[in-house]
């Protein structure tokens, strides 16, 4: 059976930041193409995240009915996922990706402590959805910048 028998493999990454970011290739040719587009248009990783910093991503979460997800990096890391129910912007029209950071998560799902000397029982998690928009919050609780640092946020309907 060919790999693209499950279409699901990259459809439902959410959010991704990967450090140091790999290469953007070209699909092999006769070989499935799973991104569809450059990893580099789906990496939010921008610069190692210093001691103490936050840094914020954001989903729409209707499509889905549970986040999952690993995470991996040489410091260790406070990661939340919590959402908001805000059913229109701050300035009271429809939410815009501008909007979407300004929203009010108060519906906390999951504060994860990742502990780089303990990453198997520190470097997943899991969580059902409390409301119409995500955010996944990554700080560095560490004392050094990140040199590394993997997340992956998945959403499943089932």
């Amino acid at each position: 059976m060919p790999l693209s028998h499950y279409p699901k493999t990259v459809t439902n990454l959410v959010l991704a930041w990967v450090q140091p970011p790999p290469p953007d290739v070209a699909p092999r040719k006769g070989l499935p193409d799973f991104l569809g587009r450059p990893f580099s248009e789906i990496n939010r990783f921008q610069k190692p995240v210093d001691p103490g910093a936050v840094v914020h991503g954001h989903h729409d979460a209707q499509p889905f009915t549970r986040f999952y997800g690993s995470v991996f990096s040489d410091q260790p890391l406070l990661i939340t996922l919590a959402f908001s129910n805000d059913e229109c912007g701050p300035d009271g029209g429809f939410v815009s990706d501008e909007g979407l950071p300004q929203l009010n998560y108060d519906a906390e799902a999951l504060k994860h402590s990742f502990d780089p000397e303990r990453p198997g029982p520190t470097g997943r998690f899991f969580v059902t959805i409390y409301g119409r928009w995500l955010r996944v919050s990554i700080q560095n609780t560490g004392g050094a910048p990140t040199k590394k640092l993997r997340l992956y946020c998945r959403g499943s309907v089932f």
